[in-house]
């Protein structure tokens, strides 16, 4: 990407602690100034007004000629679909490099071919028990739950499904809950999409009921965006108090950025560790977003505050139209590295690879070890001194 003299000012600029968290709903733009507060933090609301074309985005941002062919061009592939809560945190001084721009708006980078990249990238279909049900792991299995999200998110890894006119219907979920269940090998059970938050409550307790009373499976886990994207969703005092009769249940959300941090998402994670649930938060290493140690930095340290912890941090999937937002791993292993001697123990992630076509994930770690004699072992420490060990005769 091509830097304007004022975008690199700003990054340059840019606050690597969070000092004060914004509310969306003060950061709202002029067009939306004669929203009322209740309004704006009305999730129904904010689904209903999703921004899904250029001209609708165009009294927000001064959108790129290179965006507005996106916008045209992937709409029948993945088409945009953003939040205004996500909009309100969009930076203007940032322009087209804005984090949160950058994973929200198309760039025409998402229609160059790669030959490295798949539309299936983590082998989900042949791994498929049941219409949305997939078994990758020996005792894990997940659900699909449905194609919809509160926002398309540019580097989604089944980018070729959410958001489709594919249908996932009762019938579907029924029958990957009974294949499932039928299983006793599975123990955890992971509910995913799209975003099952999309869903109504009556629908997410048709899935978590069952899953629940399955005497072999232990753990249940909802895979939400919206905490980021969409926070006003927790505000549901209804769902809140159907999660808490199913409590403990294993909440995975996805911040990629400091900015994404909003009074919002803090009620949001306050309301959800009220109903017995535990966060976890699962990021993208994505080129010229997040693939600095600062940022991270910032981010997992306000995450861990509120009760969040950081669970992995992914190396970008090897999906179609990502090309753009991979990163190599030695620039995620130096990043790790740095993490490690600002951070507690509690506040990193562990840095993966889900492996192509289903493999599965691999931890990748800095090698500490950079000498080794018998018994004898030199550590390199993340203050870059030679540590000498002895291993026991």
């Amino acid at each position: 990407m091509n830097l304007s003299d004022k975008e690199r000012q700003a990054i340059a600029r840019a606050p690597h602690i969070i000092d004060s968290i914004p509310s969306s709903y003060e950061r709202r733009p002029a067009y939306w100034q004669h929203i009322d507060e209740a309004t704006w933090q009305s999730p129904l609301w904010q689904f209903d007004h999703r921004i899904t074309s250029a001209q609708a985005l165009a009294p927000f941002i001064a959108l790129t000629p290179d965006e507005i062919t996106a916008i045209e061009r992937t709409a029948s592939s993945f088409s945009m679909a953003i939040s205004p809560h996500f909009i309100a945190l969009m930076r203007d001084e940032y322009g087209a490099a804005c984090p949160i721009r950058r994973q929200a708006i198309p760039t025409t980078a998402e229609l160059l071919p790669s030959r490295d990249l798949l539309s299936d990238p983590l082998g989900e279909r042949p791994r498929a028990i049941a219409p949305c049900a997939i078994h990758r792991y020996p005792d894990r299995a997940l659900i699909y739950a449905t194609p919809q999200c509160a926002m398309r998110c540019r580097h989604c890894t089944r980018r070729t499904r959410v958001g489709s006119e594919e249908c996932v219907t009762q019938t579907d979920r029924t029958a990957a809950i009974d294949a499932i269940c039928a299983d006793e090998n599975i123990r955890d059970v992971l509910i995913s999409g799209g975003d099952p938050l999309a869903l109504s409550n009556e629908t997410l307790e048709s899935i978590i009921a069952p899953l629940r009373a399955c005497p072999h499976i232990d753990i249940i886990r909802l895979c939400t965006r919206m905490v980021s994207t969409m926070p006003q969703r927790f505000f549901d005092h209804q769902l809140i108090e159907m999660l808490s009769r199913y409590a403990p249940i294993y909440v995975n959300t996805q911040f990629n950025h400091p900015f994404e941090a909003t009074r919002e998402s803090i009620i949001a994670m306050k309301h959800l560790r009220s109903a017995g649930c535990i966060l976890g938060n699962q990021s993208v290493l994505l080129k010229n977003i997040n693939d600095n140690a600062d940022d991270l930095e910032a981010l997992y340290r306000f995450l861990t505050k509120h009760g969040c912890r950081p669970y992995y941090l992914f190396l970008c999937d090897v999906a179609q139209g990502t090309d753009h937002f991979r990163t190599t791993i030695d620039s995620g292993l130096a990043i790790m590295k740095h993490l490690r001697g600002r951070l507690s123990g509690l506040s990193i992630p562990h840095f993966v690879i889900d492996l192509p076509n289903g493999y599965g994930k691999v931890d990748l770690a800095p090698n500490s070890i950079v000498e080794r004699d018998g018994r004898r072992i030199v550590f390199d420490n993340w203050f870059g001194e030679k540590v000498t060990y002895f291993e026991p005769q």
